[in-house]
């Protein structure tokens, strides 16, 4: 079920990437945690059970497999028929976000799949486009909005835009506690954040809570404890993907006529 742990520095045992977890805790950081806390797709908003392992590397692959960009570009074009696009700008500049952003975080978590407006993912517990997880935000769950397109995206929003402001928050701070959901208690030192790292670590505070500050106070790679441990590196990578396709959609086209060649002479004759 789980992998052999195996220590790494002063941090939590790694074990077996597992998402998401409840209340933001980490269901995967505890040897002995019950199969029942266990998800098994990417997390919640905020809530994994991996956030608090120290992920062990991953072995070298022996050939990257490609990109599969084209499927970016479909949901993207479901977006523009489904007329989504405006709620990811909205909401975005609501929030002082790029709405690309917002988009490769719909993609990562639902693929931006209109059915999850209709059904729960993540064994019923994730709900929405952005997928919240009904452990962390009941009331918003049974209130349904999630079945609301727009509601979906300015939640995701909401939510990352309130990482952002705690890990700004504990900067400079010392003795920062972060605690799996076995109780174990870790420390750290906030570390100065800004520019592209603030925006890394944020996405993937999405996905594991604090723990992404920790991972980078500490001088690791954000995403070890991201669901899959590439969480922000994959969502990035949509993000630039669906910046280029929201600026050719913003880019004035030239009438067909302008390329046409004039007609002859001869034709006013």
């Amino acid at each position: 079920m789980f992998k052999n742990p195996r220590p790494w520095g002063d941090a939590p045992f790694q074990l077996s990437p597992r998402t998401p977890g409840p209340l933001g805790h980490n269901d995967a950081a505890d040897p002995y945690a019950p199969d029942a806390l266990l998800g098994d797709t990417p997390g919640s908003l905020g809530v994994n059970d991996l956030a608090a392992s120290l992920a062990s590397a991953k072995p070298p692959k022996a050939a990257s497999k490609p990109k599969k960009m084209y499927l970016v570009t479909a949901a993207f074009e479901r977006c523009q028929q489904l007329g989504w696009i405006p709620f990811f700008q909205e909401a975005a500049q609501a929030n002082s976000f790029e709405p690309e952003l917002l988009m490769g975080i719909g993609y990562r978590e639902s693929g931006l799949n209109p059915k999850y407006l209709k059904v729960a993912g993540d064994n019923g517990h994730g709900y929405g486009l952005m997928q919240a997880d009904i452990r962390a935000y009941p009331e918003w769950v049974k209130a349904e909005n999630w079945k609301n397109a727009k509601a979906c995206i300015s939640k995701g929003a909401e939510v990352l835009a309130s990482k952002r402001e705690e890990i700004k928050s504990f900067v400079g701070e010392k003795n920062i506690k972060v605690k799996t959901l076995a109780g174990q208690t870790y420390s750290f030192d906030g570390k100065q954040i800004g520019g592209q790292d603030l925006l890394r670590v944020t996405v993937a505070a999405y996905n594991c809570g604090m723990w992404a500050y920790y991972h980078y106070s500490k001088g690791h790679d954000v995403d070890r404890g991201t669901t899959g441990q590439d969480y922000s590196k994959d969502v990035l990578e949509k993000t630039a993907r669906f910046k280029q396709l929201l600026d050719a959609q913003d880019s004035p086209r030239e009438p067909d006529w302008i390329h046409m060649q004039p007609p002859p002479f001869s034709y006013f004759a």
